[in-house]
Order: structure tokens, then C-alpha cells, then sequence
């Protein structure tokens, strides 16, 4: 039988999730995502990123690893963002 303790502490184990955000400016929209993510640190595993010319939405998808309740931190910071139209974590 499990430890109800060490099935807590195994659900706030970080994990890497997918992030992505689309975003208007083009290739400045996409720095200030990128600027957030540095800048506050979170481990990024990887990162792709689309920036067509004449497009609306650019868009910038990555690989972060987040704990429990960092993936929702990290949405709710990147929507705040002026120039973030949409984020979302799969």
C-alpha cells in the first residue's frame, strides 16, 4: 500500500510540460516570451519557434519543466503579456 506522503510528494514532483504561445509583433513578440521565460528562470528543454512575415500570429512553442502548480504561473504570466494573443499547456 502507498504512503498517502509519497503520493503527494511524487504529484509535486516537476515534470516537463509543452507550452505554447502565439503572438502578434512578430520577432519582438517572440523575444518578450523568450525574455520572460530567461528571465525568470524556468528550465526550457527545448524551444521552436515560427515568425512569418505578413502572418498575424507568430508562434513560440517550448518544452519547460514546471512543478505542480508552475504551469498554470507560467500561462497566467504569458497571457498578461500585451503581445500574447493565446497560451495554452498540453
Amino acid at each position: 500500500m502507498l504512503n498517502p506522503a509519497s503520493s503527494v510528494r511524487a504529484t509535486q514532483q516537476p515534470t516537463y510540460r509543452r507550452i505554447t504561445t502565439h503572438v502578434h509583433d512578430g520577432l519582438d513578440g517572440v523575444l518578450r516570451v523568450v525574455t520572460l521565460l530567461r528571465g525568470r528562470r524556468y528550465r526550457v528543454r527545448d524551444l521552436a519557434v515560427n515568425v512569418q512575415e505578413g502572418v498575424v500570429a507568430s508562434h513560440v512553442s517550448c518544452t519547460v519543466l514546471l512543478g505542480a502548480d508552475e504551469h498554470r504561473l507560467l500561462v497566467d504570466r504569458l497571457r498578461r503579456m500585451p503581445s500574447v494573443v493565446s497560451a495554452e499547456c498540453a
